[in-house]
């Protein structure tokens, strides 16, 4: 049976959003903008599932979505313990702090490459849709997140916002992983 990800959203989108986020925020340490980013990406993952055909309408969806974010919560906090470490026994500040100086001139240097101002240009070229739409709206139009959210029939403009913050992340990592294997950043 063949069923349009567009119609599932409008029906389940709004009326899941509160159960998730009242069900996350009781079982994790998160604020409401992570949980609103994982309820954000649990969406796209079912996308790319309805897609596949691995969820059908007869998929009972409030449970689907509270493991997929349940799953993500996971990551995220486990993520978050690793990198807390100024609570750690062996954590040495000023080692940190040289490390991070180091870092932040390092980033600051590569700006002027010449070699990573063209890497940017190419990234930039081609941004596929639709965050090339939504980063075009945001930077170059100076849309609203609710203009966005009305131009491009997302639910609304935390919706709008979660996919310019994605895609914002995406970009970033192409361009990270662009400049590595060009060997102008380690």
């Amino acid at each position: 049976m063949c069923f349009d990800y567009n119609d599932i959203v409008r029906q389940y989108y709004e009326d899941l959003k509160m159960p998730f986020l009242n069900t996350l925020r009781k079982e994790y340490n998160l604020d409401y903008d992570e949980i609103m980013d994982i309820y954000a990406d649990v969406w796209l993952a079912l996308h790319d599932n309805i897609k596949r055909g691995k969820v059908t309408p007869d998929t009972k969806w409030l449970p689907l979505i509270l493991q997929m974010g349940r799953n993500q919560a996971n990551n995220k906090v486990t993520r978050r313990k690793d990198v807390n470490c100024l609570d750690d026994e062996k954590f040495n500040r000023d080692e940190f702090e040289r490390k991070y100086t180091a870092d932040q001139e390092e980033e600051d240097s590569i700006y002027e490459d010449p070699e990573f101002k063209k890497v940017l240009a190419a990234q930039l070229s081609y941004i596929p849709d639709p965050c090339n739409k939504v980063l075009k709206f945001f930077y170059y139009d100076e849309m609203s997140m609710k203009e966005i959210a009305v131009a491009m029939n997302y639910s609304g403009p935390d919706s709008a916002k979660t996919v310019r913050y994605r895609c914002m992340e995406r970009l970033k990592s192409r361009i990270l992983d662009a400049v590595r294997h060009l060997g102008i950043l380690d």
